[in-house]
């Protein structure tokens, strides 16, 4: 069964509160009215073998744990507040990584004005962690991944590839970015978003399937992508884009902007490294299209390789590989 299979399934078998706002894979966030507020809720669990994190530096471990599980917040226009998690690790483990790796879970959360209320603690073979994050909605309005008829561009926060390069290397994870600034105008100015933290083409799949209606048109020589990765000299038949299409996410947003955003917002976006990376149309065919110099590749019809599915990581780089050159060269 796909992941997706999997959740539809459990989450069948449970009436959903007429409190909640949200219907199933809608938001990135669970969204419940709570008294007179609207409040989002998000859980995500973490282990090396399936986010593909490493552990080689603790601190850097525990930050980016903490902003994987705040970044579902950002995108659907929640304030972080309060903070819980669970962390299991061998019973050989050093104080020394565990030192490492609160400071940097701390470093994240005290940036965002969050507070850690409590938790579990575990063994297993190897880390695992599993952090829960919840806040008010400090947007007039949640935002979700059911794009507006008004919506006209799509944003990303940040570049995008060194995560997906971390893993081909087997080196260490690169350090995510927590995007407060870049979250405070996608409050202001978005209509609609998602994390990536499944990679950038996992969220606009996403983005596709919920949004049938419209026709997404990717640009693919707007993608920015991070530094390290076009410098990198990739191994015959892995192509750049194969980055983008790879499981390990960066946590960055993905983000929709309408069709009156004024020259200042967009100026605004432009200049804190938000780019401009896909347009969005409701009166054409749709679907979801891979363009380079406004000259159409081709569909996007499948999605991309999911790593649960695939059982060495060989074959799915393999199969990552393929579906890029596929797609992005024509």
């Amino acid at each position: 069964m796909t992941e997706i299979e999997i959740i539809r399934m459990i989450s069948g078998k449970f009436p959903r509160s007429d409190q909640q706002l949200n219907k199933l894979f809608e938001c990135d966030a669970e969204l419940l009215r709570i008294g007179e507020q609207i409040w989002g809720l998000s859980m995500d669990e973490f282990s090396p073998g399936e986010d593909f994190f490493t552990s080689d530096q603790p601190r850097v471990l525990g930050a980016n744990l903490a902003v994987a599980t705040l970044s579902d917040l950002f995108a659907a226009g929640v304030e972080p507040r309060f903070f819980m998690h669970s962390l299991s690790v061998p019973k050989t483990v050093s104080s020394f990584f565990l030192k490492e790796l609160t400071d940097g879970i701390q470093s994240v959360l005290g940036q965002a004005r969050c507070f850690l209320c409590g938790g579990d603690l575990g063994t297993a073979d190897t880390w695992r962690y599993c952090g829960f994050a919840m806040g008010p909605v400090g947007a007039a309005a949640p935002i979700t991944r059911k794009l507006a008829g008004t919506s006209k561009t799509l944003w990303i926060t940040g570049q995008l590839g060194d995560a997906n390069l971390a893993v081909l290397n087997q080196t260490s994870t690169p350090a995510f970015e927590l995007r407060l600034r870049e979250a405070e105008l996608i409050r202001k100015y978005a209509n609609g978003c998602i994390d990536t933290s499944g990679g950038l083409m996992d969220a606009l799949w996403t983005l596709h399937l919920l949004n049938p209606q419209l026709q997404i048109n990717l640009h693919a020589e707007k993608i920015p992508f991070a530094h390290a990765l076009r410098a990198y000299p990739l191994p015959p038949g892995i192509p750049l884009e194969a980055a983008l299409v790879g499981g390990a996410g960066e946590y960055e947003l993905l983000f929709a902007t309408p069709d009156d955003l004024s020259s200042t917002a967009r100026a605004g976006l432009e200049s804190m490294d938000i780019t401009a990376i896909a347009d969005l149309s409701i009166n054409a065919t749709p679907g979801l299209f891979i363009c380079r110099n406004n000259e159409p590749l081709r569909a996007m019809t499948t999605p991309p390789p999911c790593p649960r599915e695939i059982e060495s990581i060989t074959e799915y780089v393999h199969a990552v590989a393929g579906f890029a050159a596929n797609l992005f060269k024509g």
